[in-house]
C-alpha cells in the first residue's frame, strides 16, 4: 500500500520547542498563582495571564498539529488521511470517497510573520498558535478538507534550514497523482462491469450496444457500391491495404476446395476456428493502431481478463470485433 507522508516538518525541533514552552509556562504559572494568593494583582499579573493563555494554546496546537506525523493512502475506493502522534495515537482520521473528490489544491507557501530567530521563543508561539494546513481537498458537494501542516520555523536563519518547499510540492504532486490514478481505475472498472453486464444480455441487445458505440465514435462508415455494402467504403481502404496486394485469390480458392475434402475431427476444428478468430481480431485491430499483442488479445477473448495499461476503447474494439464475427457466423 502506497502512503504519501508529510515529511517536510522539523518534528524533533518542534518537540524541543514544546518542552521549552512548557518550562516557560510553568514559571509564569508560579508567578501568577503567587500574585493571586497574595492578593497582589497588578497589571503584570494580567500580562502573565495573557501570556499564559497564548503559550498554553501554542503548546496544545503544537502537540495536536505539528508533532504528529501525517499520511494519506487509498483503501477500498476511499482516500484515508491520518494524523498520528508517536506512531500510536490517531488524533484525526478522515475517510473520503475518491469519486466525490473534485480537486486537490496546493494553497502555497505561507510567508512567516516572525523574524525567524532561532533564539526567540515567541517564534514558536506564533507558529504553533495558528497551524497552516496547506493542501486543500475540494469535494463535489462543496465541502472542503485541509491537510498537511506546513511551517518554516527559521526563515531568516541560513545555517539552520529545516524547510524544503520543493519536498512539500513533491509530496503534493504524488498525492494528487495517486488520487487521479485511483479515480481512473475505479471509473474503468465500473465501465468494465457495465460492459460485462451488456455482454451477458441477449444477443440482439448486445450487438445493438456495440454498433451504437461504434457509430457514436464515428468509426463505422458504410457506402453502397454495385449492390454491395462496404464498411469504411468511403475511402475504399480495404482494397488499398498492403496485405492484399500480392495475394492470389484463385490459388487460395483451389487450396480451400482441396482442404474441404479432408475430414478433421471436431476438437481440431474448434481449435482452428478459435485460433482464426483470435488472429483475425488481432490483425484487424493492429491495422487500426491497437497496441494489443497477439497474446494479450488471446487472454482477453478466452479468459476475459483485462490488460493493464490499455484503454477502454481498445478493449471494446477487440471484444466488438470478435463478437461481430460470431454474429456473422449465424447467417452463414
Amino acid at each position: 500500500m502506497k502512503k504519501i507522508k508529510n515529511k517536510n516538518q522539523a518534528y524533533v525541533l518542534y518537540i524541543l520547542a514544546i518542552i521549552c514552552l512548557l518550562i516557560l509556562n510553568f514559571i509564569m504559572l508560579i508567578f501568577f498563582i503567587d500574585d493571586f494568593y497574595r492578593a497582589d494583582i497588578t497589571i503584570f499579573t494580567l500580562v502573565f495571564g495573557v501570556f499564559f493563555y497564548f503559550i498554553t494554546r501554542a503548546i496544545i496546537n503544537g502537540v495536536l498539529y505539528f508533532v504528529p506525523r501525517e499520511e494519506c493512502y487509498v483503501e477500498d475506493s476511499n482516500l484515508i488521511y491520518k494524523r498520528i502522534l508517536f506512531s500510536k495515537f490517531i488524533l484525526k482520521e478522515i475517510k473520503i470517497s475518491l469519486l466525490d473528490i473534485q480537486n486537490i489544491l496546493d494553497r502555497g507557501y505561507k510567508i512567516p510573520t516572525t523574524n525567524g530567530d532561532y533564539l526567540n521563543p515567541l517564534n514558536y508561539i506564533t507558529i504553533f498558535f495558528k497551524p497552516y494546513e496547506r493542501i486543500l481537498i475540494e469535494m463535489k458537494s462543496g465541502e472542503k478538507y485541509k491537510i498537511f501542516v506546513d511551517a518554516n520555523p527559521y526563515p531568516n536563519t541560513k545555517f539552520l534550514s529545516y524547510h524544503d518547499d520543493d519536498k512539500f510540492i513533491k509530496n503534493y504532486n504524488e498525492l494528487k497523482e495517486m488520487v487521479i490514478n485511483e479515480q481512473n481505475k475505479i471509473i474503468f472498472n465500473q465501465k468494465l462491469e457495465n460492459l460485462i453486464e451488456r455482454y451477458n444480455s441477449p444477443l440482439d441487445e448486445r450487438y445493438n450496444y456495440i454498433l451504437n458505440k461504434i457509430v457514436d465514435e464515428e468509426k463505422l462508415f458504410i457506402s453502397k457500391k454495385n449492390e454491395y455494402c462496404i464498411v469504411n467504403g468511403d475511402s475504399e481502404a480495404i482494397k488499398d491495404l498492403e496485405i492484399f496486394k500480392n495475394i492470389n485469390f484463385e490459388e487460395i480458392d483451389k487450396k480451400l476446395n482441396k482442404y474441404k475434402k479432408i475430414k478433421l475431427n471436431e476438437h481440431l476444428l474448434k481449435q482452428l476456428r478459435k485460433d482464426l478468430i483470435i488472429k483475425w481480431t488481432y490483425n484487424s485491430n493492429a491495422i487500426e493502431g491497437s497496441t494489443f499483442t497477439l497474446m494479450e488479445t488471446k487472454v482477453l477473448l478466452e479468459e476475459g481478463i483485462t490488460v493493464g495499461g490499455k484503454t477502454m476503447r481498445e478493449h471494446l474494439e477487440i471484444i466488438g470485433h470478435a463478437e461481430a464475427i460470431y454474429y456473422l457466423e449465424e447467417f452463414m
